[in-house]
């Protein structure tokens, strides 16, 4: 099994480009381009002065802050050190239980893992780990919206709401009924992206679980908050999932710290205000850009987007199309001026030579990158070093 890399890792980049100490603006890690807010990293702060101490198992103050935020029961809730933890922890949790499910079904070699590419990696690899043979499916990249799930009635589904790097979104109506209808899957939405959405409240899956045993919500506070050095996340699902991944949770793994900041956090009303303002404007500022750049094209079906289109996530896919030029060949350039982005090589569909096709549509790439959200000032930084790039030979 192979390391899945990762955004947001500037040191590895510099060395393996030999690029020494050179400045690198990240555009690579998907957090709010606000920086985190200043009453969380007071929080933080404080907390340091409580060191000394073990911090209290179960996080239970933020537990019970999240309950009430989402309007369940307390006991639904799970609080781990960010949403990587703790799908670690759903895989380990099913590992033996599908694998005793596949056994009674007479098929121990079916698949109960089931994952639609391309998306977020730690999905796959985890299942790999945790020998959950692992079905992978594929889907129109220039859809709008997410509609592919796995016919298969048993084991696991792993989707993202965005998903993560296409942006994708479910119509909720749409994933419930699937939901519904697959009462022996266990359908785990990775919500990490969408409280940069408007009405991410009615948007989001967190209160349909209380009415179903097979559905399991994650969320997460690094993206939103910018807290990625505190790794914070949690979930949502039923009493007795709680408390199966309780049992494979060590102990500890969120600190004070982390716990302070997120409590912090969620009462930053006014944050969280001008992060959805920020965002929205910003997105849809640099997509238009982005149409503009011969090469680059967002990875979307048309340049205007349907009204009723959810809002994008704080970063955009973009495919190089019509050009010479490579998507792992634009990441080492721009990393020589200073720029990160998140090369998608590694996720399947998304290679070098890999075709969008969607409704009347089939485009040819060259690759894909995805560019996060940072300042205006930043954004057009990267935009016209990608511009001059683009306008020369690789």
């Amino acid at each position: 099994m192979k390391t899945i890399p990762h955004g947001g890792n500037p040191a590895a980049v510099r060395r393996n480009l030999r690029l020494g100490n050179i400045p690198l603006l990240d555009f690579s890690a998907s957090l709010n381009p606000l920086g985190p807010p200043q009453s969380a990293v007071e929080a933080a702060r404080r907390a340091l002065d409580r060191v000394d101490r073990y911090p209290e198992p179960g996080c239970a103050r933020l537990t019970e802050r999240l309950a009430e935020l989402h309007g369940v029961p307390v006991d639904r809730v799970i609080v781990g050190a960010g949403t990587t933890e703790l799908i670690g922890l759903i895989g380990q949790s099913l590992r033996e239980v599908l694998a005793l499910h596949a056994l009674h079904r007479g098929d121990p070699m079916m698949a109960v893992s089931h994952i639609v590419d391309p998306t977020y990696g730690e999905y796959r690899r985890i299942s790999v780990l945790n020998e959950l043979r692992t079905e992978i499916g594929s889907r129109h990249i220039l859809a709008w919206r997410q509609e592919t799930f796995p016919s298969a009635a048993a084991g696991v589904f792993w989707t993202g709401h965005p998903n993560n790097p296409t942006g994708q979104q479910w119509a909720v109506d749409t994933l419930l009924r699937f939901v519904d209808d697959s009462l022996g899957l266990l359908t785990v939405v990775d919500e990490a992206f969408l409280p940069f959405v408007s009405e991410s409240q009615a948007l989001s899956f967190a209160g349909s679980v209380p009415a179903r045993e097979n559905l399991l919500v994650l969320r997460s506070l690094t993206k939103f908050f910018a807290l990625p050095g505190l790794r914070i996340g949690y979930a949502i699902a039923s009493p007795d999932m709680v408390v199966r991944l309780g049992q494979y949770q060590d102990p500890w793994t969120v600190t004070e710290a982390a716990e302070a900041a997120a409590l912090a956090a969620l009462d930053d009303l006014e944050y969280h205000e001008r992060t959805l303002e920020f965002v929205a404007r910003e997105t849809q500022r640099v997509l238009e850009r982005i149409w503009e750049l011969p090469g680059l094209r967002p990875t979307w079906p048309d340049r205007t987007r349907p009204t009723d289109d959810p809002q994008l996530p704080p970063f955009l896919l973009v495919s190089l199309t019509e050009t010479p030029w490579t998507a792992p060949q634009v990441h080492e350039a721009l990393a020589h001026r200073g720029f990160l982005v998140r090369e998608c090589s590694d996720f399947p569909g998304l290679e070098v030579g890999a075709l969008l096709t969607g409704t009347d549509q089939l485009v040819a790439t060259q690759g894909h990158l995805r560019i996060g959200l940072r300042s205006p000032a930043e954004n057009d930084a990267l935009l016209k070093a990608l511009a001059e790039i683009l306008a020369s030979e690789p």
